[in-house]
């Protein structure tokens, strides 16, 4: 089980056509985009990423990752980063800190926030690989918060293991090979650590109950065994277990139990469900 609210980080890697952004947001508490990967490299769909998301009222944050190889293309990256980012009116500014650009990181990375906030970023913070924490040495204490990854063994789930190189972080990174309905891929996800979740998204709250996705009725055909229940629940009794490569005629979508259903009409007039969960993992459209 994942610590609840989810945080989701994404970037270009995750092609925007390939995202049911109505069932993704349902499942999480926020979204920090990825603007940049230096001044010179503009993430290609990170409108994309912000629009869907703010339009589904998932609150966004973003970060850039940091390239800078002095003090004054620090400063130049704070402002590409702030130009770009700054008309979606975001909630938190990270610095991505995973690469050392110039020799002494502590100095450049703080041009790089000290330059975002006269700029007029209000909540700037730094996310910093666990295992370059101690050599970079930045100084901590002037961001608003600090972000770690550390993956163990890395499942798909949070399963405690916790960032070493210290203890004064607000969030975590735990997987990049975490999985969610709406996008059949991998996703970095992220716990709170610290705080609450009006500390790092402003106007945030809880997931609402989703509306499930539009569905025109379709035979599919299932890629795992899965079963055939009674109820949309998955303490219902099982009609049947419906085998990989068998067709199925779906004619609704319900939500419950944080899986996603769909919904059958049997010959005999009742209705029977199927769990779904992340719908392009289960079945493929028969053409």
């Amino acid at each position: 089980m994942n610590p609840k609210p989810i945080i989701l980080d994404i970037s270009e890697w995750q092609v925007p056509s390939q995202i049911h952004y109505d069932v993704l947001s349902r499942q999480i508490g926020g979204v920090i985009v990825r603007i940049q990967y230096g001044s010179n490299y503009e993430d290609k769909h990170y409108r994309t990423h912000l629009a869907a998301f703010q339009k589904y009222n998932v609150p966004v944050a973003v970060y850039a990752w940091v390239r800078g190889t002095s003090i004054s293309d620090m400063e130049k990256e704070a402002s590409d980063f702030y130009r770009r980012a700054k008309a979606f009116q975001p909630s938190f500014w990270w610095l991505d800190v995973e690469e050392q650009s110039m020799a002494d990181m502590r100095s450049g990375v703080e041009a790089y926030r000290k330059k975002l906030k006269s700029l007029g970023a209000k909540k700037v913070g730094a996310y910093i690989a666990n295992h370059f924490y101690r050599q970079f040495n930045i100084d901590t204490k002037k961001f608003d918060a600090i972000w770690l990854p550390t993956y163990g063994q890395n499942t798909g789930i949070y399963q405690g293991n916790n960032p070493t190189a210290t203890s004064e972080y607000h969030l975590h990174q735990y997987t990049d090979q975490g999985r969610l309905a709406g996008y059949s891929g991998n996703l970095d996800l992220n716990r709170i650590a610290k705080g609450k979740i009006t500390d790092y998204f402003e106007g945030s709250t809880s997931p609402v109950a989703p509306v499930p996705p539009t569905l025109k009725e379709q035979t599919y055909q299932l890629l795992f065994d899965v079963h055939l229940r009674k109820e949309p629940s998955t303490k219902a009794t099982s009609i049947a277990l419906l085998k990989q490569g068998t067709q199925i005629r779906i004619q609704n979508l319900h939500y419950h139990e944080s899986y996603l259903w769909g919904e059958q009409k049997r010959t005999d007039g009742s209705t029977a469900y199927i769990a779904l969960g992340m719908l392009q993992e289960y079945v493929s459209k028969v053409k």
